[in-house]
């Protein structure tokens, strides 16, 4: 099955009425509650995304052969940036 063939049944995301003043100028801010990662909801809805998301790439046909190809481009030396210690440069 492609994943074009599939419907996907999102998770529902609640809304809060969290509205905060800057200056005068309201700005509502609904998903606030999503910015507290270790709570439960929070940690509830990040786990149906995933579900939502790991589901749909699962049924990707070319998903290994795309990751195998992409491994062999990615393998190749890696350098970091240069940084200055004292009066010297390390590369």
């Amino acid at each position: 099955m492609q994943p074009s063939d599939q419907s996907s049944a999102y998770p529902v995301t609640p809304t809060v009425d969290q509205v905060d003043d800057y200056h005068g100028v309201k700005v509502a801010d609904p998903y606030r509650w999503l910015e507290d990662p270790n709570s439960d909801q929070t940690r509830a809805w990040v786990e149906a995304q995933n579900r939502v998301t790991f589901g749909y790439l699962e049924g990707i046909a070319e998903r290994d052969r795309l990751k195998r190809r992409l491994t062999e481009l990615w393998d190749y030396e890696k350098y970091g940036i240069p940084f200055k210690q004292g009066e010297q440069y390390f590369f």
